[in-house]
């Protein structure tokens, strides 16, 4: 807005200019008061020369296009001599028409500014009612991916308690296997030894009655 109010000032200031050159038109020489337009033209060229100095160092297009205004509002007043002079125009009615194109330049500028402006503003406030619709959607996945996370940990926790408990089985099996392994050894080794004690006493007592019936037939 305030591009646009600067514009249509700019509006009002060109046609002020317009139509106070007009007021003096009737009431000044005309050599004096083309002396006064160059002079005013100068005026016009210099600011504009040195606003487009000042947008190139900041790179400022409205500067520059403000600049590049008062150029051809210049070129436009060093002009008005000769065109009057070469086509015979009327000095107050070309005035007046010139006010009038200015003018109509500076609406349109303020209204193509303020399209510009209320376009930028409706896509701003597009993209903020977007990005307020897409964060609950965020957060949902967010809190999607943090459960099916913690499902995958649960998960995870009881498949390692499920093997280690299945491999503590598994050991104590084993260890079962090798002590149920260990008694039948020891069981056999006893059995071995019975068995080789109950030899012997049989061969003993064989000895001792083959040593007694010795004797008995001695006697």
């Amino acid at each position: 807005m305030n591009t646009i109010f600067k514009n249509l000032l700019k509006a009002i200031g060109v046609m002020i200019y317009f139509i106070v050159l007009n007021f003096a038109y009737t009431r000044m020489n005309t050599d004096r008061l083309m002396n006064d337009i160059e002079v005013f033209a100068g005026i016009f060229l210099v600011v504009g020369l040195l606003m487009l100095e000042r947008a190139y160092k900041k790179d400022s297009g409205n500067m520059a296009l403000s600049g590049i205004e008062l150029l051809c509002l210049s070129v436009h007043s060093l002009s008005i001599n000769h065109v009057i002079t070469f086509y015979q125009y009327d000095f107050r009615f070309y005035l007046l028409s010139s006010s009038y194109v200015f003018a109509i330049y500076y609406v349109l500028k303020s209204i193509i500014i303020y399209t510009k402006e209320k376009r930028q503003y409706l896509k701003n406030l597009s993209d903020i009612s977007e990005i307020v619709k897409e964060e609950p959607i965020k957060k949902e996945a967010k809190k999607r991916r943090k459960v099916k996370s913690v499902k995958q940990k649960e998960e995870i926790k009881e498949s390692t308690s499920k093997n280690k408990k299945e491999a503590k089985t598994e050991d104590k099996k084993q260890e079962n296997k090798k002590q149920i392994n260990e008694n039948k050894k020891d069981n056999n080794i006893e059995k071995s030894r019975k068995e080789k004690k109950i030899v012997k006493n049989k061969v003993e007592k064989k000895e001792e009655k083959k040593k007694d019936n010795k004797k008995k037939s001695n006697n």
